[in-house]
């Protein structure tokens, strides 16, 4: 059993070349693309029948980070950790056990918007695995004892986190405060102040049928439907507060060599679907970093802050977030503490007026299919792509058409939300922040 923010491989030997002869057997009936439903208790579910020997099932919520207040910070991150505990009817021994002799997996992801339970099983045992899989998800009990016991994983946890990571927290910090600027990471400060009450509450409150979304892969949509239906999750419908953004900066001098500098603008939301493909086009247009290891980039972004630095060390890439009523679009650059300055200064000049040529705009949609494409030969990255589709735009998309949707924005479209990148600024650095201007020293 393992819980993370990053999704890992389930099976990583040779043991699947014994499906082979399965797999091949399966290929008689061809595979069907995304179907999905709304079910009477307001769970949404889609499948993908893709014939595969393995079957993958995610039951998501959509409760985050972004659901927390003030007080009850941290709480999203230990109820991630705290996935697989006794249940109101298995013992978390019992749920670990279980899933190893079926030869399963079972995970827990989450982000500011939503959690995922997620059970991985070969076809012939789904039907025995999806009893743990309801019970992580929807049956928790949060025994305090339990709770308690997590603590240590929790420290652990928030020591390893990256200082890349730690910028992009300080970035939602500054631009939203509350709701989206909430961390995906439990404050140090809450670690062994958040009860087993603090838990059950919010899954009380945040997981609700309407809130809900039961999707899978190697799968049929009748299948899942029989297990969501049987689902007992409250029907409540609670809704979000809108984040709003405010922009802003927040600084933490670490005693470092380097600078790492993150700056945004507030960018479109998934309500917009033109302006957020529009925004995921230009992030690709501007350079997401080279693509050979110690290479170099064609990237105006790249070029932009290269003409700076002349000889000097550097790395930067375009960022984009969009999230369900709001988005950030800016850069992420780390430098030595000396140069970070004029660069983050370079690289900002070109974000508040870009030089796009329309071959720069192509490369980006070629760049953004590409990896829309990539994504779908993925297991994983597919379950994730249909779970996010459907708990967030309450409908599911081909791959095909994805990519049909990307192709219809014009040059144009790209140019329109480039006039909108000149919004309030939010800046976040850590490390030698000698020479890193602050926000107002920007314009």
């Amino acid at each position: 059993m393992a819980c993370s923010v990053v999704r890992a491989p389930i099976l990583r030997n040779s043991s699947v070349r014994h499906y082979a002869a399965v797999a091949a057997a399966a290929q008689c009936s061809a595979a069907k693309g995304p179907e999905s439903q709304v079910l009477s208790n307001k769970i949404i579910i889609a499948a993908i029948e893709n014939n595969s020997p393995v079957t993958q099932i995610s039951i998501l919520f959509k409760a985050g980070s972004r659901n927390e207040t003030y007080d009850t910070q941290g709480t999203a991150h230990l109820l991630r950790v705290a996935a697989g505990l006794s249940s109101k009817r298995s013992s978390n021994f019992g749920i670990t056990r279980n899933i190893q002799q079926l030869g399963g997996n079972l995970t827990a992801v989450s982000d500011r918007e939503s959690i995922a339970y997620t059970l991985q099983v070969t076809r012939d045992h789904v039907d025995a695995a999806l009893s743990f899989l309801e019970d992580a998800a929807t049956k928790q009990v949060f025994k305090p004892w339990e709770v308690s016991d997590q603590f240590p994983r929790l420290r652990y946890e928030l020591s390893l986190i990256p200082d890349t990571a730690r910028l992009v927290e300080l970035l939602h910090k500054a631009a939203f405060r509350t709701g989206l600027g909430y961390s995906l990471y439990c404050p140090k400060r809450q670690v062994g102040k958040i009860s087993n009450e603090t838990l059950q509450h919010f899954v009380n409150t945040w997981f609700s049928g309407s809130r809900c979304a039961v999707v899978g892969t190697g799968v049929a949509l009748s299948d899942l439907q029989c297990f969501a239906q049987g689902l007992e999750i409250s029907s409540g419908d609670t809704c979000n507060e809108a984040s709003k953004y405010y922009g802003g900066e927040l600084r933490k001098e670490r005693n470092s060599p380097l600078a790492s500098v993150a700056v945004a603008v507030e960018g479109a939301s998934l309500n917009n679907e033109k302006d957020a493909l529009a925004f995921a086009i230009l992030q690709r247009a501007a350079g997401t970093g080279p693509r050979v290891k110690w290479g170099s980039s064609i990237a105006p972004l790249h070029k932009a802050v290269a003409a700076a630095a002349g000889q000097d060390p550097f790395a930067v890439t375009a960022f984009n977030a969009t999230y369900s009523d709001s988005g950030l679009f800016g850069f992420i650059l780390s430098a030595p503490g000396n140069i970070a300055g004029p660069l983050t200064k370079a690289a900002y000049s070109w974000l508040r007026s870009p030089k796009l040529s329309e071959s720069d705009i192509t490369r980006g949609k070629n760049d953004l299919k590409a990896a829309v494409l990539a994504a779908s030969e993925n297991g994983n990255t597919q379950l994730e792509c249909l779970g996010q589709q459907a708990l967030l735009k309450g409908r599911v998309s081909s791959v095909a058409s994805i990519a049909a949707e990307i192709d219809k924005i014009t040059s144009s479209d790209v140019k329109s939300v480039v006039g909108k990148l000149s919004g309030k600024v939010s800046l976040a650095a850590i490390g030698d922040l000698s020479t890193v201007p602050y926000a107002d020293q920007l314009c």
